[in-house]
């Protein structure tokens, strides 16, 4: 299970929007800390961090809504929830994969066949899956998505 980073140097001192900014970017942060994990994607804990990482992101900045300007907000909010829609597929099959692998002892002879014949297919289909999202991290990339989502959330005082 993923744990929340702790978010410092929140006070009642500072404004709404510099405390929503500093979660905002610690999530940011979080969720992108796992990005070249799930691009290697030989450790399926990294995709579920991520995709997990992503979604308290998307709470975030559901909660912090009101402090920003809509447009630029609503442009990074819709990225972010693309990042955790396309990394969805490839968890599903992740989880499925890893619960046939779990099982597999405990099956006879013929029936262990054909598991694994269920999940070198499973795995097949979890590489079509993780194309669109390694395509997303390629085209995030281009745009230097990250680099603007911080100019945009990083708190300016």
């Amino acid at each position: 299970m993923s744990t929340a980073i702790e978010i410092k140097d929140i006070s009642p001192e500072k404004t709404l929007e510099t405390c929503a900014r500093q979660i905002i970017v610690g999530y940011f942060r979080e969720m992108m800390s796992h990005k070249t994990g799930a691009i290697d994607g030989t450790d399926i804990k990294f995709v579920h961090d991520m995709r997990v990482a992503s979604r308290r992101l998307r709470a975030a900045m559901d909660n912090f809504a009101d402090c920003f300007e809509k447009e630029p907000f609503k442009k990074h909010y819709k990225q972010v929830r693309t990042i955790t829609r396309t990394m969805g597929a490839g968890r599903d099959l992740d989880v499925l994969i890893a619960r046939f692998q779990r099982e597999l002892q405990s099956l006879s002879g013929t029936e262990q066949d054909d598991i694994q014949g269920l999940i070198e297919q499973l795995q097949h289909e979890r590489e079509e899956a993780r194309k669109p999202m390694l395509n997303l991290f390629t085209e995030l990339d281009a745009r230097d998505f990250g680099a603007q989502f911080l100019t945009f959330f990083e708190v300016n005082e």
